[in-house]
């Protein structure tokens, strides 16, 4: 049975997904009234070819949470591993990661929870005052992102993790990340909320359950 969740998800994912389609058809139209282009010209329209299919790829990754495949892993070095790729292209994020915070998960899509989050505070909270933390709290492991924006009305808190959700209409994405992260982290036994008020930045924390010790084997055997 197709969830309410799946349903939205998708009529976004098709609304969305119109743009970069129509950037395709219009790259190859292009390429077929110039059957002579010069190299050039050829160089472009295949740049502009690949653009659009990796925003189909990314929109399409996006919009469907897939099985989760679980093990063991190290959410710290994920984390490090995510703030290093996003401050290779220019952008100023602050991180401090305790050692061995090991969850059982799924490693592709808790790297799209991490992304996502770092993405929505660089976007909404502007290019600098933006702090990644991670650490162990009892048995559960905390992952908090936090922006200097503006901020939002504690009131608009439990509509961002709606489908579609876009409060500011002038800044860029599908309304599809932060309502993605919840449902991702959710699949992983954790959950994700948000704290902010106006003037005062925001706050996402995903909390995910540590690993559950593995049996030792090797002691066992005889």
């Amino acid at each position: 049975m197709t969830s309410r969740l799946d349903s939205e998800r998708l009529v976004v994912l098709v609304h969305e997904v119109r743009s970069p389609v129509a950037a395709l058809a219009a790259v190859a139209e292009t390429a077929v009234e110039s059957p002579r282009a010069e190299q050039e010209t050829l160089r472009v329209l295949v740049r502009l070819s690949l653009a659009a299919c990796h925003a189909i790829e990314r929109l399409v990754m996006d919009a469907a949470v897939a099985s989760v495949h679980f093990s063991p892993v190290d959410l710290g070095a994920l984390t490090t591993d995510a703030v290093a790729a996003h401050r290779a292209r220019g952008a100023e994020i602050a991180v401090a990661v305790e050692d061995d915070l090991v969850v059982d998960g799924d490693p592709v899509r808790l790297r799209q929870v991490v992304d996502n989050l770092m993405v929505n505070a660089l976007v909404h909270g502007g290019a600098a005052g933006v702090t990644v933390n991670a650490a162990r709290s009892g048995g559960a492991i905390h992952l908090v992102v936090s922006d200097a924006g503006p901020g939002l009305p504690a009131a608009e808190l439990d509509r961002i993790f709606e489908v579609g959700a876009r409060l500011q209409e002038d800044k860029p994405g599908s309304g599809l990340g932060l309502a993605l992260a919840r449902a991702i982290v959710e699949a992983h036994g954790g959950s994700l909320s948000g704290r902010s008020g106006d003037g005062v930045g925001a706050t996402f924390t995903v909390s995910l359950p540590g690993a559950r010790a593995q049996p030792d084997t090797a002691a066992s055997s005889v």
